[in-house]
């Protein structure tokens, strides 16, 4: 009785999970490009607390990313292409990114990230459409 139920839980999870599908415009960036997707407020921006991290190669033009079996919950996440292929996002001296970056709902940080600004629901599937600069 316990493994049926077991199996059902493990069914239902499947079926309820969500996709997240994110259209990146890359326009002439090529490579690898790195895409963080958190789950907390508390882990935002910090790598090693990335809910799921998936390193993707970038088609010319656009690359379409699809993001499977998420649950119904709160996320946003972050991309870099790393156009120089060293695993790293490449700052200068005032920690500001030299490589492309995109951000959940497209938003554009003048300062500091915030998360509230990236935030964003899932509890269908959902689509979000990034701009890579």
């Amino acid at each position: 009785m316990k493994k049926l139920l077991f199996l059902v839980i493990c069914l239902s999870n499947i079926l309820l999970a969500n996709n997240l599908t994110i259209n990146i415009n890359n326009k002439n960036i090529q490579g690898n490009a790195y895409l963080f997707i958190y789950s907390s407020k508390n882990d935002f921006l910090k790598i090693e607390k990335a809910y799921k991290i998936i390193k993707i190669d970038l088609l010319p033009e656009k690359t379409e990313v699809i993001v499977p079996s998420l649950s119904d919950g709160e996320y946003a996440f972050t991309l870099y292409a790393d156009i120089n292929s060293n695993g790293i996002l490449d700052k200068n001296f005032m920690k500001i990114p030299k490589e492309p970056t995109g951000f959940s709902n497209n938003f554009r940080p003048k300062f500091k990230p915030n998360y509230d600004d990236f935030k964003f629901h899932i509890h269908e599937d959902t689509i979000q459409n990034i701009d890579l600069k």
